[in-house]
């Protein structure tokens, strides 16, 4: 009985870290180049069940029983989202598996959000306000020229002259680690290689791969399941109890 208890447990937590990730995710359905996350869970130790076969002391094999999940981890879905039309010149979405390098403090970090921003002096950033890299690796300085736009080929131009070009990458995502803001941090796996033709989207955005719909109704389904495993642990300790009580006693 104390098995059921702890399937039925499991479940609890296992619901819990979905309902958390889809919350994530949906709170960032409107953040430009965000992957939602995708929770995956492996089984726990299934006990193999017997049958007594009269008096014989072997049992003959009649299956398993599961004693539920536990979080395993947590993987990154890297479809490509919405690709909207802005218009603005400094915005540009890439194809998949391409990734814009940018400066932070804990190095070069990779996006795919190319919702980009000049400041007075000439600076390309990202909307979070980290410097954003050309092909040399070394932020972006456009000086202060008029009509300053990213062409089809990663170039920032200044009056349509060519006055850098960005940093556009190709990762191996498997290797990649969110560091929020829309940033991943490459941990391990084969270096970053620059791509000299990128086929730069100018004046759109990637936007968030989270279907809202699909998340609120998950969620629903999450609260619901989470409510019927902590009915089965209610049922289940009621069960103890009243055979605690019952065993012993004289009829």
């Amino acid at each position: 009985m104390e098995r059921g208890l702890y399937a039925a447990a499991s479940a609890m937590v296992a619901q819990q870290t979905i309902q958390d990730v889809i919350a994530q995710n949906v709170a960032n359905a409107t953040t430009v180049g965000y992957k939602q996350d995708v929770p995956t869970f492996r089984s726990l130790t299934a006990l193999e069940l017997e049958r007594l076969n009269g008096n014989s002391s072997q049992g003959v094999p009649i299956g398993e029983l599961g004693t539920g999940v536990m979080p395993d981890r947590i993987y990154t879905d890297w479809s490509v989202g919405p690709i909207e039309q802005t218009g603005n010149p400094l915005d540009a979405s890439l194809g998949q598996g391409l990734f814009f390098a940018v400066s932070t403090p804990a190095g070069e970090r990779y996006t795919r959000a190319g919702n980009f921003r000049l400041d007075g002096q000439g600076n390309l950033y990202t909307a979070a306000g980290f410097p954003v890299l050309d092909d040399r690796g070394q932020p972006i300085n456009v000086g202060r020229g008029p009509n300053v736009a990213i062409d089809r080929m990663g170039n920032v131009t200044v009056n349509n002259k060519p006055v850098a070009r960005l940093r556009i990458v190709r990762i191996d995502p498997n290797f990649l680690q969110k560091q929020g803001d829309s940033l991943f941090a490459l941990v391990g796996g084969p270096a970053p290689v620059q791509v000299n033709n990128p086929q730069v989207l100018p004046g759109t955005l990637e936007q968030s791969n989270v279907n809202v719909v699909t998340g609120l109704v998950d969620l629903i389904v999450v609260q619901r399941n989470y409510e019927m495993a902590q009915k089965a642990i209610l049922t289940q300790d009621e069960l103890l109890k009243q055979t605690t009580n019952n065993v012993g006693s004289v009829s």
